[in-house]
């Protein structure tokens, strides 16, 4: 059948889904938004043109469509039913000139490209062709009413319920109800309807009587799916009246004006696979399911070359050897779980070129996501328990219930919830657990979710060196959370997600931003990003020169977070915070909200001056003098790390402002391809790392304050590289074809990465494995990374 159309409602509020950020349509089903599959599976069965009538949120379902060709828009300004949404767009296609046929569907609702086309095929003898199931499998769907197999109607389960109260005495009403099978909701709705009017028992269609018994066993319920000629189903609509309790138009009256006429017949949807819909965000889960692949089945495809494409696209030239990770991955999961429907998801490690210890007082980062990932399979479970296990022997088999863990806790807040008695114990007895970092997405997920989540069963592998300051331990939140989000059908903006994972990764006793956590989410292959935070912002995103390269050197030093270096790191946050308190409290008139709001002020002079108002070290009981009016909030800084003696306020604030200002230029300069800058740049930025950098005197800054000195040429006293790493840098320093290199990461541990001249990659390396490597008996590992892809799901 040729130009042929349809008509999909998607103008209705969908509050069932209790979330109004976008149009139900426009949620993710396995990968691909709901409205986007109902079109394609149209598309294929012959449909080359669509009206999407559109009101609530209707620039979400246009943004949906982008780019989607043969499709136009009528929009529903107020809602008066099913009959004028379908008269919106069967108006807007009359007035194209187009007079054929026309399904009409809801934007809910995937039907199978076979039942679309069997409705088209019955289409070429009838007027209307009604789409209805058994009601085995729309048991609160309308009830198409047929004697001698011809339709006469729908009539409303609720009013065929309304009308059996007609047969019976007000006493018997609720049993009645009950026996019928309507559910409370809507039997209160009922029941009210016929305190105000006595029931009737019978209902005219087509000139015919019907009683309550004849309608409640009829074996159809209305689908609500139609296909009808255009001209004539217009001249239907008009017909039709509002005078309803709602003072709505009901497409389904129309089946009555197409019955008398003769000119009406019924298509039966038999399978459920045949037509999925949902109301509910769970419902729409367990539609989801339906497009899912078995691990088998992947494997499958994975073998049979059919997702050569998605390894290409994640691993460039060397995607082969990739394709037995998953492999192996999916057997184990087969083995340990049996072959359910799974999803693959996979999160990169990350190298930050510059922005080090800021993103969590709003400094921006520069950023690649890298061709090492944690990958994980997982498949949804009925109830609310997590399992994991890892192809790697050192991480044992592990399980929690989701609702138990948050129980041990209280509720008021995520941060209140973490300080709670059992949750700090259950965390030290499971201290450097990896399933700690499984339950950091899972918990805090739940714990702002309004809605359950499902359990999971779950297997792993990374290849993301360990305790190497890439963020091996993020990439196992961010991995967990992007099953979390395509099993629970969540509807996150990537800010919403980066979010989850950043607060989340508290839940092993950091107190760290999302810098790790946007960079693997927001990953450009081949590409280095600029992220900002506070508010979180994606910028610019610029390519990697051919003749450069990111060299990774792992240091062979451990950098366990769940380790003494937690509680480093978090006094180094600690720092920031209590000179930021200081210096608001001591500058009202700048108006700071945001540590790195320090380094816009101008001239630089002036910071310098700022700066050399603080302690060059305090103790805790100095900072609760100075701030007694932080008393709350000093409380809970000192309770997320060990006491250190002395907080160095100076030295940290000093790295920090102009750590911000390098990584604010670092993308002008990464575009004008100024290679050699950017590489003094990094070893700037290494210097205030190095373990015997000096703090910051009251001598130094006068001298910074009288040359007005730029902040990028100042490198503060962050202090937390080691002997080996300060020595690897200076080594790579001093190597021909190196432009610069710094510590990555967090620090006190961990790699080193180097800006090189690509040419000259073989040569680097062979010198660190000699002057390194074979001199503190380390394995070799120094490698070029590439610039990968950000974390995904392949459904």
């Amino acid at each position: 059948m040729k130009d042929t159309a349809a008509i999909i409602l998607c103008a209705g509020k969908g509050s069932r889904m209790n979330d109004n950020s976008k149009s139900k349509v426009c949620f993710d089903c396995a990968g691909v938004p709901v409205i986007r599959r109902i079109i394609d599976n149209m598309k294929a069965a012959g449909v080359s043109r669509f009206v999407v009538v559109i009101g609530h949120q209707a620039y979400s379902v246009m943004d949906c469509l982008d780019g989607v060709e043969g499709v136009v828009y009528a929009y529903q300004k107020h809602q008066k039913g099913t009959g004028h949404a379908a008269l919106c767009g069967l108006k807007a296609l009359s007035s194209m000139g187009y007079n054929g046929p026309v399904i009409v569907s809801m934007g809910d609702k995937i039907i199978s490209t076979d039942v679309i086309r069997g409705i088209l095929d019955k289409a070429e003898s009838a007027d209307a062709v009604w789409g209805v199931q058994p009601l085995n499998a729309n048991f609160n769907g309308g009830r198409v009413v047929v004697r001698d197999n011809k339709p006469y109607g729908v009539i409303e389960f609720t009013d065929a319920a309304l009308m059996a109260l007609g047969n019976t005495t007000p006493n018997n009403y609720e049993d009645m109800l009950n026996d019928i099978g309507l559910n409370s909701k809507k039997a209160q709705k009922v029941l009210d309807a016929a305190t105000k009017t006595a029931p009737s028992p019978t209902k005219m269609l087509c000139g015919v009587e019907f009683g309550a018994d004849e309608v409640l066993s009829a074996p159809y319920a209305n689908a609500a799916l139609y296909c009808f000629n255009v001209n004539k189903v217009i001249d239907a609509i008009s017909t039709l009246g509002s005078d309803n309790a709602q003072g709505e138009i009901y497409l389904t009256d129309t089946l009555e004006y197409f019955a008398a006429k003769n000119s009406a017949v019924l298509y039966e949807i038999t399978s459920k696979t045949d037509m999925l819909t949902y109301s509910t965000k769970q419902e729409l889960c367990k539609v989801s399911e339906h497009f899912m692949r078995t691990a088998s089945q992947y494997i499958a495809d994975i073998n049979s070359g059919n997702m050569d494409k998605i390894f290409f696209d994640l691993y460039g030239e060397d995607f082969e050897v990739q394709k037995p990770r998953y492999t192996d991955l999916l057997n184990k999961f087969i083995n340990k779980y049996g072959d359910k429907k799974v999803v693959i998801t996979r999160s990169p490690g990350r190298v930050n070129l510059m922005g080090r210890h800021i993103d969590h007082r709003g400094g921006g980062i520069n950023v690649m996501a890298t061709d090492k990932d944690q990958v994980f399979v997982s498949a949804r479970r009925d109830d609310d328990i997590v399992n994991i296990s890892n192809l790697d022997p050192n991480y044992p088999d592990r399980s929690f219930s989701i609702s138990e863990t948050l129980s041990l806790g209280t509720n008021e807040s995520w941060l209140s919830y973490l300080a709670s008695e059992k949750v700090v114990e259950a965390l030290k007895a499971s201290q450097g657990d990896w399933s700690n970092y499984v339950k950091s997405a899972v918990i805090h997920a739940q714990f702002k979710t309004d809605y359950t989540l499902c359990g999971m069963d779950m297997v792993s592998t990374g290849n993301i060196p360990v305790a190497a300051g890439l963020s091996s331990s993020s990439a196992i939140v961010v991995a967990v959370m992007e099953a979390l989000t395509s099993l629970n059908c969540l509807n996150l903006t990537e800010q919403e997600f980066i979010n989850l994972c950043g607060e989340g990764e508290w839940f092993v006793g950091s107190r760290g931003g999302s810098g790790d956590h946007a960079a693997m989410k927001c990953g450009q292959k081949d590409a280095l990003v600029h992220l900002g935070f506070k508010p979180f912002t994606v910028g610019e995103t610029q390519k990697f020169s051919d003749k450069y390269a990111v060299l990774v050197a792992n240091s062979m030093l451990m950098a366990k977070k769940s380790e003494g270096s937690k509680d480093t790191f978090n006094a180094k946050v600690a720092c920031y915070e209590f000179a930021l308190m200081l210096l608001k409290k001591n500058y009202p008139h700048y108006e700071l909200k945001e540590f790195r709001d320090l380094a816009k002020i101008r001239p630089y002079s002036e910071v310098y001056k700022m700066i050399a108002s603080l302690p060059e070290t305090i103790t805790r009981g100095g900072i609760k003098a100075l701030l007694p009016e932080y008393k709350q909030r000093l409380n809970e800084i000192f309770a997320n790390h060990k006491d250190p003696q002395v907080y160095e306020l100076r030295n940290v604030a000093l790295y920090g402002i102009s750590e911000c200002e390098r990584a604010e230029q670092f993308m002008n300069i990464l575009k004008a391809e100024d290679y050699v800058t950017l590489g003094n740049m990094m070893k700037t930025s290494h210097d205030g790392d190095r373990l015997g950098v000096e703090s910051v005197s009251d001598a130094h800054l006068e001298q910074l304050i009288a040359d007005n000195t730029p902040f990028e040429n100042e490198c503060g006293s962050y202090k937390c590289s080691t002997p080996e790493i300060d020595y690897l840098c200076d080594l790579l320093n001093a190597t021909d074809g190196v432009l610069g290199s710094e510590i990555v990461g967090a620090g006190l541990g961990g790699c080193v990465i180097a800006l090189i001249e690509k040419a000259k990659a073989n040569s680097i390396i062979d010198t660190v494995n000699k002057y390194y490597y074979d001199k503190y008996g380390f394995t070799h590992a120094a490698n070029v990374y590439s610039a990968s892809s950000g974390s995904s799901v392949i459904f």
